[in-house]
């Protein structure tokens, strides 16, 4: 019993060997190349409202365009699996202005960010979807990114 009690443990310990070595094995290499998802992406296109209807004295135009751009930028979020848009839209001063230093939040790109530290951070809702911004200082915005 002594003897087939040996064999049967050097059989399990050369299986248990065999099978750790095949996932050590497997583990060899560079893996997949990582990519990031959100590189080469075109931004989601906004309307002006305030430029497209600077004539109209229909004020029910003004608030039917600020729908259709919601919409437009929500289902393009959703589609494209980006942060969707908040039903809010502030009048923040753009990017760059001395107000927007001065208040530590600005507009850049239809989105208000936020001053922190030594850099700036998107401004979320309480929903968490990015608040979204007109330049409130006729300035053109400075775009961020790459």
């Amino acid at each position: 019993m002594d003897v087939i009690q040996r064999v049967a443990a050097g059989l399990l310990l050369i299986a248990v060997s065999v099978t750790a070595s095949a996932q050590t094995r497997s583990a060899i290499g560079r893996g997949l190349e990582r990519v990031n998802p959100q590189r080469n992406v075109a931004p989601i296109p906004r309307l002006d409202c305030r430029k497209l209807l600077a004539n109209d004295p229909r004020p029910w135009t003004h608030a039917y365009c600020e729908h259709v751009d919601f919409s437009i930028q929500d289902n393009l979020a959703h589609t494209f699996g980006r942060p969707r848009p908040s039903r809010i839209q502030l009048d923040i001063p753009a990017l760059g202005t001395a107000e927007a230093r001065a208040a530590g939040v600005s507009c850049s790109e239809g989105r208000v960010i936020r001053k922190v530290g030594n850099g700036w951070e998107q401004a979320l809702d309480r929903d968490r979807n990015y608040l979204r911004c007109r330049p409130s200082v006729e300035l053109p915005s400075i775009f961020i990114g790459s």
